[in-house]
């Protein structure tokens, strides 16, 4: 493990020279930092470290206190992040506290650093197991990429062709000082259990097995790369008019095993977790083949997919609104909605007014809403105003209308134009 080797893989997949190291004071991210800092003088990168405390072990404040130690023994800045976690039912205390881990990370991460984490070969191993056991398919079993995106940043973990071994001896000779964490040794967690019990057991058998674990998700990586070449080929031809949509009847073309492909890299490119087997199962039964006037929704952690006639939307949950409401605006300054993920810009709003005499109001529909179109000369109802425009109608409680007295002047961002407001 040399400063080269280290460096040689950094360029291979970056040519920036900013990064953020995680490190939890453990052994692998301590070899990391230290690897870092000295890369850092001699190849004058900048680097500093993010420590995440998830408040789990009474322990957690005096690491946080050591890797401050550590960091500032090496010069190297320190950013500290509290979080406040608490064991879910149903829920893997491993996933959540990472899933919480790489959630803070990202609101940190500066836009021209490369995020470094220090998993190694023998991780690779356990989580190709994992995955194995779970009955993951060719994404799962590609295990951990060496280089990713989190959020619109690059993660790369450099030590993945390293086993636990070596990082150990590299920490002996160069006297590293860090944490050993006591809930490494509980063998309720899978991973623990794999990595004290199950693997001891297969090195017995078969020497070198976890570097020949490495390789296969190597291999199924491959894999991954091309079934992702073809399914951005195929998310092409049944692309909606954006990219949180596809046209199922475009979709329906392909086999089943080609949408099933699709649907995941299509899910996967707009940021969402992939769903499960059974859930993929029911997106094809209650969603993709249901009536076409039918409003079918589909949801899991953190993403949701509902049909509109021949198109499948994807999107987060949606926030709760208060359709009731009745807001008073003096177009003074721009009125926020956070809940819809909007801002409504009085100087556009205002180009639509026939005149400022009349007060502003902001309203949701309620249903018989009607509107005078100039272009057409007539009033037309509200509802038939966003059937022409092929409004979901999960969105039409959810659209501002702007009233001038007691008239009904502008359907934002429908009608009389677009771009009424900020998203």
């Amino acid at each position: 493990m040399t400063l080269d080797a280290i460096k040689q893989r950094l360029s291979v997949f970056t040519d920036k020279k900013k990064f953020l190291i995680a490190y939890s004071g453990g052994l692998d991210s301590h070899v990391l930092l230290h690897l870092m800092s000295e890369l850092s003088q001699s190849a004058g990168l900048t680097i500093r470290a993010v420590h995440v405390n998830h408040g789990l072990q009474k322990e957690s404040a005096a690491w946080a206190a050591h890797c401050r130690t550590i960091c500032d023994s090496l010069s190297v800045p320190y950013f500290l992040v509290d979080l406040k976690l608490a064991e879910q039912s149903g829920e893997s205390l491993e996933a959540l506290a990472r899933d919480a881990r790489y959630q803070a990370i990202e609101k940190i991460l500066k836009n021209d650093e490369v995020l470094l984490t220090a998993q190694h070969q023998d991780d690779q191993a356990e989580t190709l197991l994992l995955q194995l056991f779970r009955g993951a398919g060719v994404d799962g079993l590609a295990s951990m990429p060496r280089c990713s995106l989190l959020g619109k940043s690059l993660h790369i973990r450099p030590l993945l062709d390293y086993s636990r071994r070596e990082l150990q001896e590299y920490a002996k000779r160069h006297r590293l000082d860090y944490i050993e964490d006591p809930s490494n040794q509980e063998q309720r967690f899978d991973r623990n259990f794999l990595r004290l019990t199950i693997l001891p057991q297969l090195e017995k058998r078969w020497k070198g097995i976890k570097r020949v674990l490495s390789r296969a998700a190597a291999h199924q990586s491959e894999t991954k790369a091309l079934l992702d070449e073809f399914a951005a080929q195929d998310l092409q031809a049944v692309q909606g008019d954006t990219k949180d949509r596809i046209l199922i009847s475009r979709l329906k073309s392909f086999s089943r095993q080609r949408q099933a492909l699709l649907l995941r890299y299509w899910i996967k490119q707009q940021g969402f977790r992939a769903p499960s087997e059974k859930k993929l199962s029911h997106l094809f039964e209650d969603v993709i083949n249901c009536r076409e006037d039918a409003r079918p929704l589909l949801h899991w952690r953190g993403a949701e997919i509902r049909r509109f006639q021949d198109n499948l939307y994807i999107m987060p949950p949606l926030i709760p609104h208060d359709a009731q409401q009745v807001i008073n605006w003096d177009l003074k300054k721009s009125l926020a909605f956070p809940a819809l993920h909007l801002e409504l810009d009085p100087l556009k709003i205002k180009q639509f007014l026939p005149d400022l005499d009349k007060p502003v109001t902001v309203r949701f529909r309620q249903g018989g809403e009607k509107i005078y179109l100039a272009d057409r000369k007539t009033n037309v109802s509200l509802k038939k105003l966003f059937q022409e425009a092929r409004i979901p109608p999960w969105r039409r409680s959810r659209i501002p209308l702007v009233y001038h007295g007691d008239d009904l002047v502008c359907v934002v961002d429908v009608y009389p134009g677009s771009d009424m407001s900020r998203k």
